[in-house]
């Protein structure tokens, strides 16, 4: 396969996959190279279940995990649909369909929501009926949901520009721009908020930022990991997901590169460790849980970076980024399945079969995981 670099304006048309750089796709996409690991047998363990699960509708290419707020579950899809549930009981609040595409996932205040267009704008549309109250013009596409830090709502586009907008009326109050390499990982949520107080930014050449989200300011910015190899594509080294806060520490992950941990206030490297990861991580108050590219699972310590445990029982099945429930840690498989896995050693504790298929993502909840799977399905997830 021939690969032409692209200028950072055609990114949008052309964004290259993880699985097609690394050569091979992933199990559910029909790989023959690495045959999904067959789960072993469990015995009666931890029951895991599945509260509820509804159709979203179209999400292919991700970027639309759905927005908890005041209680209940919001989710967009491709072709302008809003729903909203009851968080607890998955029973309907409402839905609308302004009918026209949306690019990515939405965020909300109390009664408005947010969210980027396909034709390169962010909307702001009344939450009760989807009446849109402005529009505001972007640089690009923007492949993942705003974000709302009080007054301002930011967008992050295809181009690499962030762009912070007035909530009330759309009026653009600052934006930041970085140059980006010729070849980038397909990024559809590495952007995460802290409060009103910090933006974390995961962005491409495996470099970690913090932004002020009121003006755009960059408070510091880091590398975790440093691009090598004697091509392009070796050297992609892209954070894709979210980095996460948590206790004076922002961690996070790169595409062929490292997972680590940052001081929260200076940006300085704590620790890193070898890694390669598009699926993600999460935060315990003692460890980090990482899910690898190969579907092993792995534990490290926050405080050191030791390694703790690995769980490869599900390599190459496609596996989801980990979100923490109870004591546990649940990832989800390309088949449907969902696995609970013990935070103390890595154990596989619990398994159930879900209605969906491959989750793209997994938040952890108050009494919960949410889940989206790449076939349109929200689900909420609990034990016992």
């Amino acid at each position: 396969m021939r690969l032409t670099p692209l200028r950072p304006t055609a990114i949008a048309a052309a964004l290259i996959a993880a699985t097609v750089l690394t050569g091979c796709a992933s199990w559910f996409e029909g790989s023959s190279a690495n045959p999904p690991t067959p789960l072993a047998k469990l015995e009666a363990g931890q029951k895991v279940s599945i509260a509820w699960s509804e159709k979203a509708g179209d999400v292919e290419g991700g970027g639309f995990m759905p927005y908890y707020q005041g209680g209940n579950v919001l989710a967009a899809s491709q072709d302008g649909a809003f729903h909203e549930w009851e968080a607890s009981s998955g029973q309907r609040v409402r839905e609308w369909n302004v009918k026209r595409g949306f690019s990515g996932g939405l965020s909300a205040n109390e009664d408005t929501v947010f969210v980027g267009s396909a034709n390169g704008e962010l909307l702001a549309l009344e939450r009760a009926s989807g009446k849109e109250r402005w529009h505001a013009p972007l640089t690009s596409v923007a492949p993942e949901a705003p974000l709302v830090a009080g007054d301002v709502v930011i967008a992050r586009t295809n181009d690499g520009r962030i762009t912070g907008f007035d909530v009330k009326d759309g009026r653009q109050l600052w934006s930041s721009a970085r140059t980006l390499p010729q070849l980038l990982l397909r990024n559809t949520g590495s952007m995460q908020l802290v409060g009103n107080e910090a933006l974390l930014v995961g962005q491409a050449a495996g470099r970690v930022a913090v932004l002020r989200p009121a003006t755009g300011d960059v408070l510091w910015e880091s590398a975790l990991a440093a691009p090598r190899g004697a091509t392009e594509i070796e050297r992609i080294t892209d954070v894709v997901t979210r980095p996460v806060f948590d206790n004076g520490q922002v961690c996070a992950v790169a595409y062929q590169g490292r997972v680590g941990c940052l001081d929260a206030r200076s940006g300085s490297l704590q620790w890193a460790r070898e890694l390669s990861s598009t699926r993600g991580l999460t935060l315990d108050e003692r460890n980090l849980y990482v899910t690898a590219d190969d579907g092993s699972v792995q534990a490290y310590d926050r405080s050191t970076g030791r390694n703790l445990w690995l769980q490869t029982g599900l390599k190459y099945r496609d596996v989801s980024g980990p979100a923490r429930l109870g004591r546990y840690i649940l990832v989800a498989d390309g088949e449907g399945y969902l696995h609970l896995l013990s935070s103390d050693d890595g154990r596989l504790a619990g398994r159930i079969k879900g209605d969906f298929v491959s989750a793209v993502e997994l938040i952890t909840l108050p009494d919960g995981v949410l889940l989206l799977s790449r076939n349109g399905r929200v689900a909420r997830i609990t034990l016992g």
